[in-house]
This record gives C-alpha cells, structure tokens and sequence, in this order.
C-alpha cells in the first residue's frame, strides 16, 4: 500500500483495488484513515474520490 501511496502524487480507490491489496470498501477505509491522519488530503471530483498525497505534490513542485 505504500507503494502506491508515494509513487504518485495521488492515489484512486481503484489503484488499490487493481494491485490486490484491497476490495473497494476496504481500500476506501485506508485511504479515508490515512487522510484523517494528515498523510493524505481527500478530494471529490465527480463521482470519484481521489487521495492527494501534499509532500509527493511539493517535490514535484521544487526546481
């Protein structure tokens, strides 16, 4: 779960879905869990949640 977590500046419901850690619900309380903790910040677009990881974002962001 790491993993997908820190390799991408975000992370769907369906990443974890697809790498077989999780099914949806499970995978969607991680995420939920990690973004209650302040690892990750919850976003709604659409339909679907997406899980921003900030530091992943403020590297991408440094010259």
């Amino acid at each position: 779960m790491a993993e997908l977590v820190f390799v991408r500046p975000y992370c769907r419901i369906a990443h974890v879905v697809e790498a077989g850690l999780a099914k949806r619900q499970t995978a969607s309380v991680y995420l939920k869990e990690l973004a209650t903790i302040g690892i990750l910040l919850e976003h709604k677009i659409g339909r679907e949640k997406i899980f921003l990881n900030p530091a992943s974002i403020d590297l991408l962001k440094q010259d």
